[in-house]
């Protein structure tokens, strides 16, 4: 069995059944070539898909940039202050308000007495547009109603705010945020403050309430200028401090930090010496707080 000749069937199967090779290098190189291109199809496709997606996550993030730009906070006047839908707090500003100029504000609170008496009361106030914050009335302890009522139904103050625009007033009682309220505050002058004669000098400012002996201002140059106070309408107690805005801006400066006031000079009722330089030419409005308040505004020319 094992020297059995194979039949002739099984020599013709070694040859191919084709007349000439199919598998050719000429085939090979095709078949490379469009395993090539779809390789570079894919990738193209992936490029494609990872920019895609890139973009996607920019556009997201403009439109959350762009929801924060479109919602910077309040809008409009809010004059009343509602918790849980009760009225808990109005106020009636004096109307045509006007930065830089103190104006009479009435704080009406609803609730009964027993809720403010003791507590100290303190009102802050906010500017809208930049996040600045200041004073508009110092803390001060409730101990008895309104004159006339039997609550404290006719709080009132007297304050200046420094900027034109929307503020927050926001009213806290014994240490804790109480309400708050928005005004709209009118743009300030920007005329020139005049000058008063007290004693023997001549001050630039306002007549007795505030001013400063002016020898003039040089952009970028410091000098010495005496400031004078009088307390016909407010106590002047507390660190005394110079801001500064410029005309066409709403960014304030501080331009001099002192202590506290010193006593008479010239006829005025407080005094304290300062150093001040202001950095640009133009006008400029000088904004002097005591203890955190703004007591005026005093509007001069910087050469």
């Amino acid at each position: 069995m094992a020297n059995m000749e194979k039949p002739q069937w099984a020599e013709l199967l070694k040859d191919p059944p084709f007349d000439q090779l199919h598998f050719t290098e000429a085939l090979k190189s095709q078949i490379r070539q469009k395993t090539k291109r779809k390789s570079k199809s894919r990738l193209g496709i992936s490029v494609i898909f990872l920019a895609a997606a890139a973009l996607s996550s920019i556009f997201l993030y403009l439109n959350i940039i762009d929801e924060k730009t479109m919602n910077p906070g309040p809008t409009h006047e809010r004059t009343a202050y509602y918790n849980n839908g009760e009225l808990l707090l109005q106020v009636f500003p004096e109307p045509d308000l006007q930065a830089g100029i103190p104006s009479g504000y009435i704080f009406q609170f609803s609730e009964p007495f027993a809720k403010y008496q003791g507590k100290e009361l303190l009102i802050h106030a906010t500017h809208i547009h930049t996040g600045q914050q200041v004073i508009a009335v110092p803390s001060v302890q409730i101990t008895e109603p309104s004159s006339g009522y039997t609550d404290l139904e006719r709080f009132t103050a007297r304050f200046a705010l420094p900027l034109g625009g929307l503020w927050k007033l926001e009213v806290e009682l014994g240490g804790e945020s109480y309400g708050d309220v928005i005004l709209s505050v009118g743009e300030p002058a920007w005329e020139l403050s005049s000058l008063f004669k007290s004693e023997n000098y001549w001050l630039r400012g306002k007549e007795r309430n505030v001013g400063f002996i002016d020898p003039g201002f040089i952009a970028g140059k410091s000098n010495k200028y005496m400031w004078h106070l009088w307390e016909a309408e407010q106590e002047l107690n507390g660190k005394f401090n110079v801001m500064a805005v410029k005309q066409g801006d709403d960014h304030m400066i501080e331009v001099f930090s002192g202590p506290s006031l010193g006593g008479t000079l010239n006829g005025a009722d407080r005094s304290i010496p300062s150093s001040m330089s202001l950095p640009e030419t133009g006008i400029w409005r000088l904004l002097p707080f005591v203890g955190g308040k703004l007591i005026d505004s005093i509007v001069i020319e910087v050469k």
